[in-house]
């Protein structure tokens, strides 16, 4: 049975989707961030006609942290596991060159098919969309092997 609490964060959970799949258009690109839990891509995206500005982006406004916090809460990811210890990365939009950009784990890099389907789910260009790895998309596997490199 759901706590009054969990009940309400489902619910802000389901309507933030909602209203994403609104103003969705299909085949309007995404911003967002994302996660690879075992065989799931757990994705939170924002159509770029609605995403925010910084800088000379267009970002989506929600953290890994924040998200992944809501999702221990609701039993989407397990209690025990951190955010950052999972392979993850986030997409963003540089307005000045009009070019996407992957950010990702090198764990997800490594494997072709697995970044196309990201790049498929947010609706990603393949002539304007970069993928790159970032110190700060590193899992605990991949920190691990850093360090003993």
């Amino acid at each position: 049975m759901l706590t009054p609490e969990e009940k309400k964060l489902i619910d802000e959970i389901y309507q933030q989707a909602q209203e994403r799949r609104k103003s969705r258009v299909a085949g309007t690109p995404e911003v967002g961030i994302f996660w690879i839990l075992g065989k799931r891509i757990l994705i939170d995206g924002t159509p770029i006609t609605e995403a925010e500005g910084y800088g000379d982006f267009k970002i989506h406004t929600t953290d890994h942290y924040s998200l992944w916090e809501k999702y221990q809460r609701v039993d989407v990811v397990p209690p025990d596991l951190e955010y950052d210890e999972v392979p993850r990365g986030r997409v963003v939009y540089d307005t000045k060159t009009r070019q996407y950009t992957l950010l990702a784990d090198p764990c997800i890099l490594k494997s072709k098919p697995l970044v196309n389907q990201i790049k498929a789910k947010m609706n990603l260009p393949e002539n304007s969309t970069k993928v790159e790895t970032d110190e700060h998309y590193r899992c605990s596997k991949c920190l691990r092997k850093a360090a003993s490199d």
